[in-house]
């Protein structure tokens, strides 16, 4: 029981950090057709977003990469962007080795040049 109610406090924590955030769409979610994946996208500054890509249908993880690259030329209107990538990378072998694997979602930070 200690344990459920130490992820639930965990999940919860994390959602609030989420909160504080200017969501670029008015639901902070939308839908790529061309990489099929969905994703959350918020401004936390005028040079910074987060996204979140979340991969569907075993989305694999090289078009989700080519989907972050991409998203953030859009975002950032040309190069000169940094991708600081928090979490979601997978091995070459994670889906070899791990039955049933799960692919966990991208999660990035983009920051956009400064414009002169």
């Amino acid at each position: 029981m200690k344990i459920i109610l130490i992820i639930f406090t965990l999940f919860i924590s994390g959602c609030a950090q989420i909160t504080g955030l200017e969501s670029i769409t008015s639901d902070g979610k939308s839908w790529d057709f061309d990489h099929q994946v969905q994703y959350d996208q918020y401004k936390i500054n005028d040079n910074e977003y987060s996204l979140l890509i979340r991969s569907t249908n075993r989305t694999r993880f090289s078009m989700l990469s080519a989907f972050l690259v991409r998203q953030s030329f859009l975002l950032c209107e040309g190069y000169g962007y940094k991708i600081e990538v928090l979490e979601g990378v997978e091995t070459y072998n994670d889906e070899k080795y791990i039955k049933n694997y799960i692919p966990a979602s991208l999660k990035a930070k983009v920051e956009c040049s400064a414009k002169p």
